[in-house]
Order: C-alpha cells, then sequence, then structure tokens
C-alpha cells in the first residue's frame, strides 16, 4: 500500500508500505511523491513500483514470504512529452503495461531491456490505471479521469472518465489476494 504527499505538491513525504500476515505494517520506501502503480513478476521474485513524479519504474527483488524488497533499479523511464506513468499491471510474459495521466494511452514496456513495445490510443486525455480480466485474461480493462481537463478536451474526449475495454493478443496474471486480512476479521469477530 502506498501513501502520498497530494497532487503536484512537489514535497517527496510519501512512502510505500508492506502489511504482512500478522497485520504489521512497515514502511519499505521513503520520500515518495505519489505512490502509484505496482505488479509483481510472475515468477513472484520482483516487484515493480511507480513513483509518478520521478517518471521511472523501479524494479526490487521480493520475497513474497516477508514482503522484503531490495536491490532497486529502473528498468523504465518515461520519456518526455508522453504524459507520466499512473497505474500498472504486468502481463504472463512479464511486460509491464503502464497509463499514462496526460498522455492518451497505455503503453507496454520490456522491463529487460528497457524498451517500449507498443503503445494504444486511449479516448481520454488522462489515463489512470490498466488491468487484464475476463474469462481467459486478454482483456485489457483502462480507466480514466475527467479531472484537470480544460473543455476543449471535454469537447474533444466526451468519454473521459470512463472505463475502456480492449482484446490483447497475451494474457494477463491473476491477482492474489490477501486473505490473511479476511481470516484475521473473521477470528476476530467469533471471538466476540
Amino acid at each position: 500500500m502506498g501513501r502520498n504527499d497530494g497532487y503536484n505538491r512537489g514535497k517527496r513525504k510519501g512512502a510505500l508500505y508492506v502489511i504482512n500476515s500478522q497485520l504489521q505494517i512497515t514502511k519499505m520506501v521513503e520520500n515518495v511523491g505519489t505512490s502509484n502503480g505496482l505488479a509483481w513478476s510472475p515468477c513472484n521474485q520482483f516487484m515493480y513500483f511507480i513513483d509518478t513524479p520521478t517518471k521511472q519504474v523501479v524494479r526490487y527483488r521480493y520475497d513474497g514470504h516477508t514482503g522484503k524488497i531490495e536491490r532497486p533499479e529502473v528498468v523504465v523511464h518515461f520519456p518526455e512529452g508522453v504524459g507520466i506513468p499512473d497505474g500498472m499491471t504486468i502481463d504472463v510474459e512479464g511486460m509491464l503495461w503502464i497509463a499514462h495521466w496526460g498522455g492518451k494511452g497505455i503503453s507496454r514496456w520490456n522491463p529487460y531491456n528497457g524498451k517500449q513495445l507498443e503503445f494504444i490510443k486511449v479516448p481520454a486525455v488522462n489515463v489512470t490505471s490498466c488491468a487484464f480480466g475476463g474469462a481467459d485474461l486478454n482483456e485489457l480493462y483502462m480507466t480514466t479521469a475527467r479531472t484537470r481537463m480544460t473543455d476543449e478536451q471535454l469537447n474533444e474526449f466526451p468519454h473521459a472518465g470512463g472505463v475502456f475495454t480492449m482484446k490483447t493478443n497475451v494474457k494477463g496474471i491473476g491477482n492474489t489476494v490477501f486473505t490473511e486480512l479476511e481470516n484475521n476479521v473473521a477470528s476476530r469477530i467469533a471471538e466476540i
């Protein structure tokens, strides 16, 4: 889970935290501007994290048993003129799909060489996140926002703020459910 310092304030007071199975919270990354996209590699050895103002995706070695992350390495640099990185997901090939706030689309990146593989235009200025879904996990759902748009942009992109979907040639990976919280709450209720 993350915390940020608000929209575009320039201060880096946010942080990235982990919550373990005993519901203990530990700060993992400090000095975060805007905590955003998170994704885990298909092999669960890496975690990817976006701190939006940096315009970067950082890869960490990840220990699924302890939640510990280490050895940060920048694997994607967002170029100028394409907006800023927001939400993110990952596919079965280990490629990252990143929403462009202010960039009118979603890009797919290879985190092993830092190359952008493709760009998908979305009929909205501010694309906020993306996730795979559908029965075969080959549908990409893309969320957008209407906030901070000019009247001209609202006329040009009347469906901004909506959710868009498209079929892809690659599948996403299923999400992992944090059952410890659910189980812990159920056991506490049973104690009452």
